[in-house]
């Protein structure tokens, strides 16, 4: 791969080379605070990245989305294909030219939680946020944006000047989700400007085979502020009732996975969820709520399809001695690539600052596996 711009260099190797920066844009402090749990779940050691063998001038077809990569994208030739989590989970491509220089990076990696706003908010989040752009511009304001060339697929794109980058003059990202999987197209140019960046990706997105959609997707709903915030009292650990709430935690995971598989098989649209954004805890660390839940939030860590889900704890309930009198419950989930790992559950809706306390401790109670034919689940014998 080219190496020199040190703007393109970045785009695609900051996201190959460290497992925390493919998790988000991390302060020390956030490290610090979150501590070894999330570390856990975000971190891709180097040792688990792998480059994806293609021949040259071949396409490259993924076996889970069927979309097929060919050698070049908007006549630009395919440098680094990388593989960041096994059996192709989560997966990235650049596309180079050197005069110019300018890039389109690729992206698939796997839709295990929200929905497209929130994970093309903190796409974007993440170009806003970089020193190399001295303070991004956007052109067109946030676009609902088609797949060229494919039916059916709506995502969204935006489109930045950085007119005060000495090493860059516009930059962008698109997002859509197709049968279960992310895919995020990301292009920057020394030359272009922003309407000419706008025809390359889409140039570059009309040259992908996209596969067969089975699901229509509805229009796309940009994510807003809440008007209100939630507000929290004081949560602490529930009490397990003989082990229910183990059991209702890894039910529960299984359950939401089987759900998933069945939507990717239903012909009929999805309802447009409505996504607000409640608060934020640090650029890349960010609190949603799914039409405006008092009961549930969702916090994204990074850009690359990671999560902590906060619910109320329904099968614990139903698990129950005595389901009609049991008080409800609130489950800590965070979601990766390819399982749910469940923390301890709570008396009530806890407050971001309560989660990553439980988080920090590293207070798991068991995992579930939600990839693959070995659905394997692990329980910690501490929390029985």
């Amino acid at each position: 791969m080219p190496s020199a711009n040190p703007l393109f260099r970045s785009e695609f190797m900051a996201l190959s080379q460290s497992g925390i920066r493919r998790c988000g844009v991390f302060s020390k402090s956030w490290v610090a605070i979150v501590g070894v749990a999330i570390l856990a779940v975000c971190a891709t050691p180097s040792s688990a990245q792998r480059p994806i063998e293609i021949d040259i001038g071949a396409s490259w077809e993924h076996p889970h989305s069927n979309i097929t990569i060919p050698a070049e994208l908007g006549g630009l030739a395919r440098g680094a294909s990388t593989e960041f989590a096994p059996d192709f989970l989560n997966i990235g491509f650049s596309f180079v030219k050197n005069e110019p220089y300018e890039e389109v990076s690729l992206y698939i990696y796997r839709h295990s939680s929200a929905g497209i706003p929130v994970w093309f908010e903190q796409a974007r989040t993440a170009i806003e946020i970089r020193d190399l752009y001295q303070g991004p511009k956007l052109a067109f304001g946030i676009e609902q944006y088609g797949w060229p060339g494919a039916d059916g697929l709506q995502g969204q794109r935006a489109i930045y000047a950085t007119p005060d980058s000495s090493i860059s003059s516009s930059t962008g990202v698109a997002l859509f989700s197709v049968n279960g999987w992310l895919v995020k197209m990301r292009a920057s140019s020394t030359t272009r400007t922003p309407e000419q960046l706008a025809e390359l990706m889409d140039q570059a997105f009309s040259e992908l085979t996209p596969p067969v959609v089975s699901t229509p997707q509805a229009p796309v709903k940009a994510v807003v502020d809440c008007e209100e915030r939630l507000k929290f009292k004081k949560a602490k650990d529930a009490k397990q009732e003989s082990g229910a709430s183990v059991l209702a935690a890894l039910l529960g995971g299984i359950v939401a996975d089987d759900v998933n598989e069945e939507d990717a098989e239903t012909t009929e649209p999805k309802p447009v969820v409505a996504w607000c954004r409640d608060s934020t805890l640090s650029p890349m660390q960010v609190a949603y709520r799914a039409d405006a839940s008092l009961e549930s939030y969702l916090i994204a860590l990074g850009d690359s399809g990671r999560s902590v889900s906060v619910a109320p704890d329904l099968n614990a309930m139903l698990l129950a001695e005595d389901p009609e009198k049991a008080k409800k419950t609130y489950s800590i989930t965070v979601i990766t690539d390819d399982r749910r790992i469940n923390f301890v559950p709570q008396n009530r809706l806890p407050s971001p600052k309560r989660v990553f306390e439980v988080l920090q401790e590293n207070r798991v109670i068991g995992s579930v596996s939600t990839w693959g034919d070995n659905r394997s689940i692990n329980i910690n014998s501490d929390a029985l």
